[in-house]
């Protein structure tokens, strides 16, 4: 994969403005989905079957709009079919299996209708029937698909028409353009009983008119020879999803972050372009000038809510912690620390300060969790742990248990925000006097001595058992993340969810509130290790960003 580097405009989104720049190595990770193409699968895929059983003939018109991915349909059938050939198992995910695999997909279908396939794209360019033509009248394999992208452009009706570039100026100009597909029509009936056979023409168009009127033109003469279908867009939902998720697996900053720098203007405009029957381009383009609208005004209001990572480190001295922050150049936005608990929150840099090996996509990753996950540390040392876990002052733990699931706001007025501060003060007051206690130290002792699978076992289920929520549950929307603890659900960002196009309504709909903790008893010296540690855990949840 081509690792991204840094935008040097930040206020600009990147995404493929046309479908054959995804050649690029810069889009190498964007992501295809082929549900929404199901009725042209199945049309496409009955066309196909039965020119190859019959050696007949069959020809596709069909139609999308501007952006609805007509091009982008092409170059995923071309990638796949060469895809096709190393193919040892069936992918739903490749559009040429989809095809051509039959219903169940059979891979030895696709492999056979690979080897026995000519797959052209044509171009519109001078002389290119008489190009086709001598292929395919020199070429003896089994079947052959010729796509023809943009089909109504005049090198392919004219050529098809049989006309001289004079003759069909002439006739276009005069607004004889009947006269025109009616000999196309006429020409491709002749072409498809002749040279032809063994052939599956598909033709795409934005010009609904021209397809009609040349399915007319071709229905007089060969009834059944060709087919009109709709190159459709997704449902809105779907439709954001698939803008969500490439957003995220091409660009530094979330898809949410983008929406949420918008003022009201920008996010309606992105939920009608989303929830209306413009294309991917369109969609994209609402998202980018969402993104580029707070460099532009330079707006200066309070900024809304991240999702909340809390990591808690046990065993941990709040000094070691303060040490490891001042190491990578941290900066928190509000900390409050003593000896035995400190809490740091970082809404803005943190997962791009680790120090991690060159190489992979560590950098874009790390500002794209930190775009939408603010972290909030917790330390607690031997003490507190020993207090959390073992409970010998139920009080005590249940103070300790609700520092762990706080969820700071942006928003707490200033008062509220020293009181929790002289709580935690008042409660390092009272772990002083547990710091001599013979249990407590023999907890340390034994802590120290344990594996670090035993060392999970002693605090992990007691602090879940204490919050009231299970351990390691996956989210709900991934089955492949699971946190140690869940205390809100993740909700993929979807301004499609709004009731209505109002800025309330659409401010809810993307509202942050996903809260997860992770755990882990780092007892190494100078915290060694954190950094992978944290690095495995910004990975998996780039992932989820990437994938929902």
């Amino acid at each position: 994969m081509q690792h991204l580097r840094a935008p040097m405009y930040e206020q600009l989104l990147l995404f493929p403005e046309r479908a054959e720049y995804l050649g690029e190595d810069r889009f190498d990770s964007y992501r295809v989905s082929l549900d929404h193409w199901g009725a042209l699968a199945e049309t496409f895929r009955e066309a196909f079957e039965t020119v190859y059983e019959r050696s007949s003939a069959r020809v596709l018109l069909v139609h999308g709009g501007q952006g609805h991915g007509k091009s982008l349909f092409v170059r995923t059938l071309e990638k796949d079919f060469e895809a096709s050939a190393t193919s040892s198992a069936p992918d739903t995910n490749n559009l040429w299996h989809v095809l051509a695999g039959g219903a169940p997909l059979d891979i030895d279908k696709v492999r056979r209708a690979r080897d026995t396939t000519a797959l052209r794209r044509v171009e519109p360019r001078s002389e290119w029937l008489k190009k086709e033509r001598d292929f395919a009248t020199g070429n003896a394999q089994a079947m052959r698909i010729f796509l023809l992208d943009d089909a109504q452009k005049d090198p392919f009706v004219r050529e098809w028409a049989d006309l001289t570039q004079g003759e069909y100026s002439r006739l276009k100009a005069d607004g004889h353009r009947s006269t025109v597909l009616e000999s196309v029509a006429e020409r491709i009936v002749e072409d498809c009983r002749g040279d032809f056979r063994r052939a599956l023409f598909v033709l795409l168009s934005n010009d609904p008119a021209y397809l009609d009127d040349l399915k007319t033109q071709l229905d007089r003469s060969h009834e059944g020879l060709a087919k009109r279908v709709e190159l459709p867009l997704p449902v809105p939902s779907v439709k954001e999803e698939i803008v969500r998720t490439n957003t995220n697996l091409l660009n530094p900053r979330s898809y949410w972050f983008c929406l949420d720098q918008g003022g009201p203007e920008e996010k309606k405009d992105a939920y009608s372009t989303l929830m209306g029957d413009r294309g991917f381009i369109d969609s994209f383009q609402a998202i980018s000038r969402a993104l580029a609208a707070q460099h532009r005004a330079k707006r200066t209001g309070r900024p809304a809510n991240k999702n909340l990572l809390t990591l808690v480190t046990l065993g941990t001295t709040p000094a070691d912690v303060e040490s490891f922050i001042a190491d990578h150049e941290l900066e928190p936005d509000d900390s409050s620390s003593d000896t035995h608990t400190g809490v740091w929150w970082f809404r803005n840099r943190w997962a791009s300060a680790l120090n991690l090996p060159p190489g992979g996509d560590h950098s874009r990753r790390a500002s794209l969790v930190e775009s939408e996950f603010s972290l909030r540390w917790v330390a607690l040392d031997m003490v507190a742990t020993w207090a959390l876990c073992e409970a010998p002052d139920e009080n005590l733990a249940s103070k300790l248990i609700e520092i762990v699931r706080l969820a700071p706001s942006i928003g707490a007025p200033k008062a509220a925000k020293e009181k929790g501060k002289d709580a935690l003060s008042t409660l390092n007051e009272v772990l002083k006097g547990f710091a001599a206690d013979a249990r407590a130290t023999g907890f340390a002792e034994r802590f120290t001595r344990m594996a670090p699978q035993q060392r999970s076992q002693a605090y992990e289920s007691p602090i879940a058992d204490r919050l009231g929520r299970p351990l390691s549950k996956s989210l709900r929307v991934s089955g492949s993340l699971k946190p140690d603890v869940i205390l809100e659900e993740y909700e993929p960002c979807a301004v499609t969810k709004a009731t209505s196009p109002e800025n309330k309504a659409i401010e809810l709909a993307i509202k942050r509130g996903c809260h997860v903790i992770e755990m882990t008893a780092h007892l190494q010296a100078d915290m060694r290790g954190l950094d992978k540690y944290l690095g495995d855990k910004v990975r998996v949840y780039a992932e989820l960003l990437e994938s929902v």
